[in-house]
């Protein structure tokens, strides 16, 4: 690993998974240490790369979606929108065949490729689950995914 690691206090580290149960996932207490990747702050869980903090708010990391499979907030695509994702692409809403309807704009997002069970990317909604099926443009900003500097810092490259 080519990063520092630093252990959050108790206290810290509750708030953090005090922060991910929000989204309707259950996370056991456990150790959070903070690193700094490509100047994005994951939080490791129990030494898995398991959430971002940016703009001092938590998201899960793809990882993260794996572990903790968080039910809503789920957007689908379709398998041609998925190297463009893995890329770093923004998530574009005519490649979108399904989008969570209570999904608010700023919400955080993980993606999916239809008939896939494992997530691509996670990202920041750019419209409401409603209008991320309708007409053209940009629906979630992609801010981490398979094969991104993060990815690859833990599994491989």
């Amino acid at each position: 690993m080519s990063f520092k690691v630093q252990r959050l206090r108790k206290k810290e580290a509750k708030k953090v998974i005090e922060e991910v149960s929000k989204y309707g996932v259950k996370v056991e207490k456990g150790e959070v240490d903070k690193a700094l990747i490509d100047n994005t702050v994951v939080l490791l869980y129990n030494g898995k790369p398991a959430f971002l903090e940016i703009d001092g708010r938590i998201y899960f990391t793809v990882y993260g979606v794996m572990m903790f499979k968080p039910e809503k907030w789920k957007v689908v695509v379709d398998e041609g929108a998925m190297p463009y994702i893995i890329n770093g692409a923004d998530v574009m809403k005519p490649g979108i065949v399904y989008a969570d309807e209570e999904i608010k704009r700023g919400d955080f997002v993980y993606v999916l490729v239809e008939n896939k069970e494992s997530p691509i990317a996670v990202g920041i909604a750019l419209c409401d689950g409603t209008e991320m099926r309708k007409g053209k443009g940009k629906a979630v900003k992609n801010v981490h995914h398979l094969k991104d500097k993060i990815w690859n810092e833990f599994f491989g490259r």
